[in-house]
């Protein structure tokens, strides 16, 4: 039995995209939208299809991010293609999708947001040879990555001692100079950081604290 506003999102999620339909869940606890995306460019070109399974877990929406698996066997498996060997696809990084999950999302504006468009890009990168919005790398460099390209945080010194603030709980004096990059007053400076990172769950944010302590603390993004 779906709640409420699961049974409402999903009326509403079929009502605009009629190529889904409710389907048998291999997963208990799951609703199952069974269905094809099809791929247009910005002319209406038809560019390719695909024959998705989303599962959306029943009691935890709407936090919670669905599990998006390609069924047509259009993606080769591989990871480098950010899909695991059962077509389980890898939408975004982690802590994007922590974030959203925490907000709470609304299936529609998922499926626009980030479903599709992780459909689209393959197509676009096939024809292009780059992703439209750029790539995260793999692993442990994807992570530094993300910390550069969110936070504009390089070393690996003051991301540490940010990961560890956010997880501890350290309260600073607000109207000091930030402690860690001494620049301005610390509510205008990295406390505005430490906030976003409370956003990611905290298993990621141990695990991100863990590789980071495992390499030179004073690496750099090149």
């Amino acid at each position: 039995m779906y709640t409420r506003k699961l049974n409402e999102d999903i009326e509403r999620f079929l009502g605009s995209y009629f190529r889904f339909e409710i389907v048998q869940s291999p997963q208990k606890g799951y609703v199952a939208l069974g269905g094809q995306i099809a791929v247009l460019d910005r002319k209406d070109r038809f560019w390719g299809s695909f024959d998705v399974l989303i599962l959306v877990n029943e009691t935890e929406y709407p936090y919670t991010i669905p599990v998006v698996i390609e069924q047509s066997m259009v993606i080769d498996r591989d990871w480098n293609l950010h899909i695991s060997k059962d077509g389980e696809c890898c939408l975004d990084i982690p802590h994007k999708l922590q974030k959203l999950k925490r907000q709470g999302i609304v299936l529609e504006d998922f499926y626009q947001n980030v479903i599709y468009p992780f459909f689209a890009n393959y197509h676009f990168k096939n024809a292009t040879g780059a992703y439209a919005n750029g790539e995260y790398r793999h692993d442990f460099d994807g992570i530094v990555q993300y910390y550069h390209e969110a936070f504009q945080l390089a070393d690996f010194d003051h991301i540490i001692a940010l990961l560890e603030t956010a997880l501890n709980g350290n309260k600073y004096e607000p109207n000091r100079t930030c402690r860690f990059c001494g620049g301005s007053k610390y509510k205008k400076c990295c406390r505005k950081i430490v906030y976003k990172l409370k956003s990611i769950e905290k298993s990621q944010l141990r695990l991100d604290l863990q590789l980071f302590k495992q390499y030179p603390p004073k690496g750099v993004l090149s």
